[in-house]
């Protein structure tokens, strides 16, 4: 994945008020980016842009000079801003998105958990979806229950939540694609009737907003459920490189998130005294009441992340921005319109859009595969929806033989048909959206007449 500068920020000029070293790590970082626009390597549309600069790499540096690396203060004053940031009690950073969606399925399974999930439980989730969406299930003894995806929205209706629903179903993964969620007041009434719980996964919907059901009332994406997964990586709203977040309501599964990210340690207990005095006759600083594994993140991770936090509220103004924008000029154009279509938000939502998604219409999804890498040959970067259609993935043969493609046309839509490209967090140039357009209508499409 090719990408681009993000703009200097207002640390770009050195002088003589900062540390030495502070300018000199400014002025090569300047000098270095120079070189690579001087280059001008990069495609002209690319899917993810450059999102950090000088005030990330400052930070950083800060942290090293310390001698830390391991988990410390940097990340939990991470954790703390990241929880104000989306309105929730507590949050918990790991080392990834994926290893967030582990850490919330173990959460749910685990036996020290008033309410869990028993080994055989079923457990909902979309058949557009990423793989780690689906792994932990499996891993922690749970059976994945697919669900159909609406093609306008890329996400599941609560028509088909019901249809899938068994008694054997305990929870629901609720996988929120490319900034865009079901309306969660629907979810919300879906999983309160059944008793179920819910695990958001919110790797691509950082920022999005979704309607409660009280008056002009919202909230962020992530902080409905039981738990709220968010990844980190590069091109994703924000990043620490790698790097991932679980949001939680209560201290207890606040407390259960940090054992189980350290070891089963009570090391990160908020009650560790008290726990502790509990087990006399164990070393109090190696004391192990659970099962757990190391998914720790880094210090650096966690001071860039604190910077990135703070750019969260702007880059995700400019995604919305530039997609209204994109939209106006398509909305004007007959040709683009009878070729494909764009997602549309579902009902309550305001997504901070991950992507821009599309749909070819059924005439012209013949010549995807085509389509999309005559966009690639001319600089503009594109992806499959997640992973398209997850029973047509190869690894679903090792643990649901039964399952048939066929048996979800929204998802077979969106993985024949479906793409995105990238929506970038600084505002667009008119003439790159103008380009933009004139490549995609460029493409010889003819309609497959069936």
């Amino acid at each position: 994945m090719s990408i681009t500068a993000f703009p200097s920020s207002n640390s770009s000029t050195p002088n003589n008020s900062i540390a030495p070293w502070r300018s000199a790590i400014i002025t090569e970082w300047n000098t270095r980016r120079a070189a690579e626009e001087e280059e001008n390597q990069r495609p002209l549309f690319p899917l993810a842009m450059n999102p950090f600069g000088e005030d990330e790499i400052l930070a950083m540096t800060e942290v090293l000079l310390t001698g830390r690396l391991t988990l410390g203060s940097q990340v939990e004053k991470a954790e703390k801003k990241f929880a104000e940031t989306v309105g929730i009690p507590y949050a918990v950073m790991v080392n990834s998105g994926s290893s967030a969606n582990l850490l919330a399925v173990s959460a749910i399974t685990n036996k020290l958990r008033p309410i869990h999930c028993n080994s055989g439980d079923q457990v909902l989730v979309p058949a557009v979806c990423w793989s780690t969406s689906v792994f932990p299930l499996l891993q922690n003894g749970l059976c994945p229950v697919f669900v159909d995806a609406d093609p306008r929205t890329l996400n599941v209706t609560l028509a088909e939540l019901e249809r899938k629903l068994t008694p054997r179903v305990k929870a629901v993964m609720a996988v929120h694609v490319l900034g865009n969620s079901i309306d969660m007041r629907q979810m919300m009434n879906f999983v309160t009737r059944h008793k179920l719980m819910l695990i958001e996964d919110t790797c691509e919907s950082l920022g999005s907003f979704c309607k409660t059901g009280t008056e002009n009332e919202c909230k962020m994406l992530g902080t409905f459920g039981d738990f709220g997964t968010f990844s980190f990586y590069f091109s994703h709203h924000i990043t620490s490189g790698e790097g991932g977040m679980i949001t939680c309501k209560t201290e207890e599964d606040y407390n259960l998130l940090r054992c189980l990210r350290a070891h089963g340690w009570t090391r990160h207990f908020t009650n560790r005294e008290i726990v502790e005095k509990l087990y006399p006759d164990v070393d109090s600083r190696f004391l192990f009441v659970n099962i757990g594994y190391n998914l720790r993140p880094l210090e650096v991770q966690g001071a860039m992340l604190s910077v990135q936090i703070d750019k969260l509220s702007q880059f995700n103004i400019c995604r919305r921005n530039n997609l209204i924008r994109i939209r106006e000029i398509i909305s004007r154009n007959e040709q683009f319109l009878r070729l494909m279509s764009l997602v549309e938000a579902s009902s309550g939502v305001d997504p901070a859009w991950f992507g821009i998604g599309a749909l070819l219409h059924q005439p012209y999804s013949y010549q995807r595969l085509e389509f999309l890498k005559y966009l690639e040959e001319n600089g503009i970067e594109n992806r499959p929806i997640i992973s398209g259609n997850f029973i047509r993935q190869p690894c679903i043969a090792t643990f649901c033989e039964h399952e048939h493609p066929e048996d979800y046309p929204g998802a077979e839509v969106i993985h024949h048909c479906g793409f995105f490209i990238g929506i970038h967090q600084t505002t667009l140039d008119e003439t790159i959206i103008n380009k933009l357009v004139e490549i995609i209508l460029a493409f010889p499409f003819q309609p497959q007449h069936i």
